[in-house]
């Protein structure tokens, strides 16, 4: 499959799934009716993502300059527009995500759970960054050994790879401290490998309430005395 047919594709999956997610109900209560459909908004940011274009900017300049035949109404709508019209079509993605997430076949009693750093601007920026001011904090980037400035994304995958739940949090929440999140009226193993899997009681941690899940941890329990390096304090 080319890449003209794979944005056929997705555009006709996403077309035909956003009336049944709706089930009747109008999208919009009032307002003008905006010049791009959601679904070809939603199946350029998701062939967007496939393309590693991550950058609103970016995606927005790739298909107006290489398949404005696809969308002719992407000419006559400016990059802000654009982007605005995305943001909103937040609850609609997610329920465009669960209707796909219960259609793939996944494993929900095995499942790993794991994050990943967002950072909000460069470190440089960071003391008089406005982003996010309350949410973000300092936290550690592990795979790079690098304090940065934002939030971080746990996510819980199940087996083969779905990811199922995640959630964001402040950069210098303890991952631990999501687990519940991700665990929350689940069963079976949900699989952590931590920095520092105690805090401070030396305890593995708790099942969370309202499941069945048992939580483990692939690394040792830390001693009780033990102190957590600075990596682990902040990760």
């Amino acid at each position: 499959m080319d890449l003209d047919d794979f944005i056929i594709t997705v555009f006709c999956l996403i077309d035909e799934a956003i009336p049944a997610v709706l089930d009747g109900q109008r999208l919009r209560q009032r307002g003008p009716t905006p010049m791009l459909w959601d679904s070809e908004v939603v199946t350029m940011e998701i062939v967007g993502e496939y393309l590693g274009l991550e950058q609103e900017q970016a995606l927005f300049a790739y298909f107006r300059q290489h398949y404005a035949h696809f969308f002719p109404a992407l000419a006559q709508v400016h990059r802000t527009t654009f982007v605005r019209q995305a943001a909103n079509l937040w609850r609609l993605k997610e329920r465009l995500w669960q209707r796909l997430l219960a259609a793939a076949p996944h494993d929900a009693t095995f499942a790993i759970a794991d994050s990943f750093p967002l950072p909000v601007c460069q470190f440089a920026r960071a003391h008089r960054c406005r982003r996010f001011r309350g949410e973000a904090a300092f936290g550690k980037d592990t795979l790079v050994r690098q304090t940065f400035y934002g939030l971080r994304m746990h996510v819980r995958l199940e087996w083969p790879g779905v990811m199922t739940r995640f959630c964001v949090a402040a950069a210098n929440l303890h991952e631990l401290a999501a687990l519940p999140a991700l665990a929350e009226q689940t069963r079976g193993t949900l699989v952590r490998e931590p920095w520092w899997v105690t805090g401070t009681t030396g305890r593995p941690p708790r099942r969370p309430s309202g499941s069945d899940t048992a939580l483990t941890c692939s690394r040792p329990i830390a001693p009780p005395n033990a102190t957590p390096t600075r990596a682990g304090a902040l990760a």
